[in-house]
C-alpha cells in the first residue's frame, strides 16, 4: 500500500530548517509539532493532528523510508541528543513534550534497528515509552511490574517521633513546622502542639490549608487566631487558603489569605500549597523570586480568572498517574530537573495518605517513602511532602487511620545539605526524625468564645497570580 507523504514534505520543504535552528538553539519557539515530530493519528483533536496524524505503523515506516523525510527527523532527533538539558518540557514546551513522546514511541517501534529514537526516549523520558501510541498501535502497555520500583516493603518508614525535646535542645532560637489539614479538629492540633513542644515566641508554624468542613471548625479557627501572625517575619501560626475556603460552601472562606507561601531555607526553598504544585506557577514564582531574592518568606494569592482556568491551580488533583506523577501524559508537576535548579521543597495536604495507597501499589510518585505511624508521603521525584493525614476520615482500601501530621523544616534542611540542596530516600532513611503524628481526638474542651478578627480581618502581604490577555499566568 502506498501513502501519499506530500503533505508533510511540503512543511518540511517550508520549515524544517526553522525548527533544526530552534533546536540546536536549545528551544523550540515556532509551531512545527505535527509535522516535522508526527504522531500517531487520534491523539489529538485539532484540525493539524488530524491532518499530519499517521495513521497506522506502515505509514510511520514509509515516512522513515522516504529519503527526505527520514533523513530530516532522524537528524532533528540527533540534535535533541547533543543538549545539556534533558528536560523535555523546557525545550520542547507544553504539550509538545509530551508529543514528542508519542512521536519518538512511534518511531522507535516502526524501525527498531534505528537507536535514535530509543536514545530519545531514554533521555528524556527514562527510556518510558508513551501508553497511549502503544495502545492506539495495538500494542501492551507498560506493565505496572515494569516499572522499576523496589519492593513495597523497602518504602515504608517506621520510626518514633519522639525526639523533639533533643531538636529543642540544638534549635534554642525556634522552630518551623507544617501542618497537614486540621479540618475543624481543634482538639487534635492542640495535642499536636504540645507534642512539638510550640512556642508561639519562637516558632513559625505554617498551615496547608482546608480548616472549614468537619469537627468544629469555629472552635479551631480561634485557637488558630490566638497565634495567629500576618507578618511572615514574625513567630506564630501562618496560614494559606485550601480549597474549603474556597469552594464547597465554606463557612469562613479567609479571603485574604495566600494560597503559596514559599520560605527560604539556606539550603533548600520550601513552597507551602494546599494541593500539589504545577510547573506553570512554579516556573512563574520563580522567576518572580529571582528578581527579588532578599526576603525569607514570599506569599502568592491565585486570581479567580486563574483558578478557574486551571484545573490543577483550583486545588483539584489527579493522584494516579496525573498531578502526583512525573509519569503523566498531562505532566503538570515541574519536571525533576526543575525542582533541583530550583532547591525545591513541596508541602502540601489535600489528598488523604491513604488515597494513594492501592494494596502493595503506592501512587505518591515513581520513588516514594510512606511514614508507617505518622501517615505522611515523600516521592524523591517530585521532591515533596504530602502531608494529609486524614484527620477528616476519608477512607480508601484497607486503612482507616485519623489523625493530624507535621514536618519540622530544620531537620529537612539537614538531611538537604548532605546531598547539595536535594532530598534523596537514602538520606532520609539514615536521619533522625522529622515528622510529629497524633491520632485524632475529641474532648469537648475548646469553646467558641475567642475573637476571630485576627485572622478574618488579616491582610498579610502577597502578590497575586492571574492571566493576561492571552490567558497565560502572571504576577500582577
Amino acid at each position: 500500500m502506498s501513502y501519499d507523504l506530500s503533505r508533510f514534505i511540503s512543511a518540511h520543504q517550508s520549515n524544517f530548517e526553522c525548527a533544526l535552528s530552534e533546536i540546536k538553539k536549545g528551544r523550540k519557539e515556532s509551531h512545527w509539532m505535527w509535522y516535522i515530530f508526527p504522531q500517531i493519528k487520534g491523539l489529538g483533536r485539532s484540525y493539524n493532528s488530524n491532518f499530519y496524524g499517521i495513521t497506522d505503523l506502515n505509514e510511520a515506516k514509509a515516512f522513515l523510508n522516504n529519503e527526505y523525510l527520514g533523513s530530516n527527523i532522524k537528524k532533528i532527533s540527533h540534535e535533541l541528543l547533543q543538549l545539556k538539558c534533558s528536560d523535555a518540557r523546557l525545550v520542547m514546551g507544553t504539550p509538545d513534550n509530551m508529543k514528542l513522546k508519542s512521536s519518538m514511541t512511534l518511531f522507535a517501534i516502526a524501525n527498531q534497528n534505528e537507536a535514535v529514537f530509543n536514545q530519545v526516549l531514554e533521555k528524556f523520558f527514562d527510556g518510558k515509552k508513551d501508553r497511549l501510541t502503544l495502545k492506539l498501535l495495538g500494542l501492551e502497555g507498560e506493565k505496572q511490574e515494569d516499572r522499576n520500583m523496589d519492593s513495597c516493603t523497602t518504602r515504608i518508614i517506621d520510626v518514633q517521633d519522639d525526639n523533639i525535646h533533643s531538636i529543642r535542645e540544638r534549635y534554642t532560637k525556634g522552630l518551623h513546622f507544617v501542618v497537614g489539614d486540621t479540618h475543624g479538629e481543634v482538639e487534635t492540633l492542640h495535642l499536636l502542639m504540645k507534642k512539638i513542644e510550640f512556642d508561639f515566641k519562637k516558632d513559625h508554624v505554617y498551615f496547608v490549608g482546608d480548616y472549614n468542613a468537619g469537627g468544629k471548625v469555629t472552635a479551631l479557627l480561634n485557637y488558630i487566631a490566638q497565634y495567629y501572625q500576618e507578618d511572615f517575619n514574625l513567630p506564630g501560626f501562618h496560614l494559606i487558603r485550601g480549597n474549603h475556603e474556597r469552594e464547597l460552601s465554606p463557612i469562613y472562606r479567609l479571603e485574604n489569605m495566600p494560597d503559596i507561601i514559599v520560605v527560604r531555607g539556606n539550603v533548600m526553598n520550601y513552597y507551602i500549597v494546599h494541593a500539589g504544585m504545577v510547573y506553570s506557577a512554579f516556573d512563574l514564582i520563580n522567576e518572580d523570586m529571582r528578581k527579588s531574592n532578599d526576603k525569607q518568606v514570599y506569599a502568592y494569592s491565585i486570581m479567580e480568572n486563574a483558578a478557574c482556568y486551571d484545573v490543577p491551580l483550583r486545588q483539584i488533583t489527579w493522584s494516579r498517574n496525573g498531578l502526583y506523577s512525573q509519569r503523566s501524559r498531562y505532566h503538570v508537576w515541574p519536571s525533576e530537573e526543575s525542582l533541583h535548579m530550583s532547591h525545591a521543597c513541596i508541602i502540601h495536604g489535600h489528598t488523604p495518605f491513604s488515597m494513594l495507597k492501592h494494596g502493595n501499589y503506592f501512587s505518591y510518585g515513581d520513588r516514594m517513602l510512606l511514614w508507617k505511624n505518622q501517615k505522611i508521603w515523600f516521592a524523591e521525584d517530585l521532591q515533596s511532602f504530602n502531608i494529609d493525614s486524614n484527620v477528616k476520615g476519608r477512607f480508601d482500601a484497607e486503612d482507616n487511620y485519623r489523625g493530624l501530621s507535621c514536618v519540622c523544616l530544620e531537620i529537612i534542611e539537614k538531611i538537604a545539605e548532605k546531598s547539595n540542596g536535594i532530598l534523596k530516600r537514602e538520606e532520609i532513611l539514615k536521619s533522625e526524625n522529622f515528622v510529629f503524628s497524633v491520632p485524632r481526638i475529641q474532648t469537648g474542651f475548646f469553646s467558641h468564645e475567642s475573637d476571630l478578627s485576627s485572622v478574618l480581618n488579616a491582610k498579610p502581604i502577597s502578590k497575586s497570580i492571574g492571566l493576561d490577555i492571552e490567558n497565560n499566568l502572571q504576577i500582577v
